[in-house]
């Protein structure tokens, strides 16, 4: 794309985001906080934790101890009406990304 030197690109400036980086993801998300469950197939245990971005390949939550949560689990969340195997992406100071399994 080629822009005059005498006229700003509008194009690149309505791609950047508030915090002045270009959105360069494949997918939107969907911005959420509701309230999810991690479960631990192996033991059964539950672990609570918030929905916060959502989209069909994966998501973001926020859970008060990362290093608790197991490599993969199945997420559950009635809000959404999701219940599916997961598996952890990143972690991060009190959030994972995950990654849907198919079954």
């Amino acid at each position: 794309m080629f822009k005059s030197a005498n006229r700003p690109n509008r194009l690149l400036r309505s791609t950047v985001g508030q915090a002045g980086t270009t959105n360069k993801r494949r997918e939107t998300r969907v911005e959420l906080q509701k309230a999810a469950s991690i479960v631990v197939e192996a033991t059964g245990q539950t672990l609570s934790c918030t929905l916060r971005d959502l989209h069909s390949r994966g998501a973001r939550l926020s859970v008060a101890n990362p290093a608790a949560v197991p490599d993969e689990f199945v997420l559950t969340s009635r809000q959404e009406g999701i219940e599916t195997r997961a598996r952890v992406a990143w972690r991060r100071s009190n959030e994972i990304g995950v990654r849907f399994i198919k079954y």
